[in-house]
């Protein structure tokens, strides 16, 4: 599917702002991201250089098809000279296509659920999330394993 018109001037806007240090605060609609985002949130993004990025991270990106998603990184690696970040909705089985830096368009900093206001920049909500990452990417890895194994029997 191609991003309309739209969609291609909010993600412009999106890009500009945060380009010129302005928080961003978007309210969460999709379920990609559930338990941990539930759908009504209010998120606060900045602009975060790639490399100060974590595993754990929750991003704010350009996906291939060019349409603004936010997931959590679950690896950072160099490609071809270029940091790159694998990506995933939490309550998705599969990963995201590699996020190249330059897609990168902020990290989310804060989360507002009702009266809650989550602030995952303390080192308790990094170290949370880094686990969530973790615990994201051995459940994937097992569900493919598990799959191969059982199409192999088959």
């Amino acid at each position: 599917m191609r991003p309309t018109e739209s969609s291609r001037e909010r993600q412009g806007l999106f890009e500009d702002l945060l380009g010129r240090g302005v928080l961003l605060r978007i309210r969460v609609t999709g379920r990609s991201m559930v338990p941990f985002l539930q759908g009504g949130e209010m998120l606060t993004i900045r602009k975060a250089s790639a490399s100060s990025l974590r595993k754990g991270d929750l991003v704010f990106f350009k996906n291939r098809d060019g349409h603004p998603v936010i997931h959590r990184i679950v690896k950072k690696y160099t490609h071809n000279d270029v940091l790159t970040f694998q990506t995933r909705g939490d309550a998705l089985i599969g990963f995201d296509g590699p996020v190249r830096e330059e897609h990168i368009l902020g990290k989310v900093c804060r989360v507002e659920r009702g009266r809650r206001d989550l602030n995952l920049e303390t080192a308790r909500w990094r170290y949370m999330n880094y686990l969530r990452a973790m615990l994201s990417l051995s459940g994937s890895r097992l569900y493919f394993t598990l799959s191969t194994f059982k199409n192999l029997l088959a």
